[in-house]
């Protein structure tokens, strides 16, 4: 194995599950990170990273468009898309948690829309530490100079 590949398969060995455990930390506190959701945090952002990001990772470097700045989107994207995807209210047609109501009707409320959007940015943040992070291990590939 070649050391140009050595870098990026570091990087996704090494990056989501950063991301994930500073979820947890955020959702969780500092006390969960040696919790059960800390294992499923970190398979799940691996197989995330083998079903979006290893392609997404292919095209930017075929397009030659691997920086901080697509990383770090890249990342964000990644990582708020399963969230995303996966919100829709669907069939429920009321939601309450504790006294507020999240769904009413089918529709999200302005209470709804604002948790959703947190959880977004959540997951957006954690991606976009896990490109950073990715970008600081594959970025001698994209900075050494050329001999």
């Amino acid at each position: 194995m070649n050391r140009a590949s050595l870098y990026p398969i570091s990087g996704f060995l090494i990056a989501p599950p950063i991301g994930a455990l500073i979820w947890v930390v955020l959702y969780g506190g500092i006390g969960e990170i040696f919790g059960g959701i800390s294992a499923w945090a970190v398979i799940v952002s691996w197989v995330i990273s083998a079903i979006v990001g290893i392609p997404i990772y292919l095209l930017l470097k075929a397009k030659g468009c691997i920086n901080f700045r697509s990383l770090t989107l890249g990342g964000a994207l990644i990582s708020a898309a399963p969230w995303l995807l996966f919100s829709f209210p669907g069939g429920t047609t009321r939601s309450v948690v504790g006294q507020t109501i999240f769904i009413e009707n089918g529709s999200y409320t302005t209470a709804g829309l604002l948790y959703q959007l947190k959880f977004l940015l959540g997951f957006g943040f954690c991606g976009a530490v896990s490109g950073l992070v990715f970008w600081l291990i594959v970025r001698q590939l994209v900075t050494r100079p050329s001999n």
